[in-house]
């Protein structure tokens, strides 16, 4: 069985959340869902997820041992594929960020959670011990996602880091089709280059060319997911690659396979795993 849904944060979460996401799937006798195990690609995320079921297991690519991950986790962005195996009950419930807004609610340094998970409990109120409980005895999709809403409306209340000229800047460069060049987004952010640099580094976790070619690479996938019949080659030039070896080169740093296998792989975000 599968089951996903996104919820809309309320007006005051919008500040700093995106939406948040529930997914469970369950492997049970002949249901045809794929072997629970994805892949997911580099990415621009700041995430707080909930595995309220079975543990998930992480691995690092091409390492053949995971590690468990902790039941709440925080991460952000990826600039290298991470392998997730899940338990034969998968229940996710994710609290998808704004570009900065993890680095909002938590104000510590984003750099540490690139390419990891960290212990949630650690940063965030001892309260989350007694959340994770309230998710476990929870029948209902809905009450958890109330759940969840309600323990962050609660760490809201302590105050968040306020905002600045750079964490709309961040929004904006998750356009696509965005043709600024650096100094004119530092420019935006009220910044000069090196301050727009280190603070983004700070807030965002990754460095701003570096959320540049992912957000281009995630934009490639997205028209090859939607228009399978479309060549790499002619995706390459619609994203303005130099030529479809670029193409190539950004998919073995962040997908660790060749375009061509990107419809085959399960992967976050496409195929039976809508999210992950």
């Amino acid at each position: 069985m599968k089951f996903f849904r996104k919820y809309e944060p309320s007006d005051t979460q919008k500040s700093i959340i995106r939406e948040f996401q529930l997914l469970h799937m369950k492997w049970e006798g002949t249901d045809p869902l794929p072997p629970p195990f994805i892949t997911c690609l580099a990415n621009t995320e700041q995430n707080l997820y909930f595995y309220p079921r079975d543990n998930v297991q992480v691995f690092d690519s091409g390492k053949t041992q995971g590690i468990t991950a902790p039941t709440t986790s925080i991460t952000g962005p990826k600039n290298r594929p991470v392998g997730l195996k899940f338990g034969s009950d998968y229940l996710m419930i994710k609290v998808a960020f704004l570009p900065t807004g993890l680095y909002r609610l938590l104000k510590i340094p984003m750099k540490k959670t690139v390419n990891t998970g960290l212990n949630a409990i650690d940063f965030l109120s001892g309260e989350i011990g007694l959340v994770n409980a309230q998710l476990i005895q929870s029948s209902s999709y809905d009450e958890m996602i109330e759940i969840v809403s309600a323990f962050l409306d609660k760490q809201m209340e302590n105050g968040i880091a306020q905002e600045e000229p750079i964490d709309s800047v961040a929004i904006k460069m998750l356009d696509p089709l965005a043709k600024n060049s650096l100094p004119e987004w530092a420019s935006l952010a009220c910044l000069s280059i090196r301050q727009f640099e280190r603070n983004f580094i700070t807030r965002v976790g990754i460095s701003p060319k570096m959320y540049i070619r992912i957000v281009r690479f995630e934009h490639a996938m997205k028209i090859k997911n939607a228009s399978p019949e479309k060549s790499w080659s002619d995706i390459a030039n619609e994203c303005e690659y130099n030529d479809s070896s670029h193409l190539l080169r950004e998919f073995k740093q962040f997908a660790a396979f060749a375009p061509g296998s990107l419809l085959q792989k399960q992967t976050s975000g496409f195929g039976a795993f809508p999210t992950g």
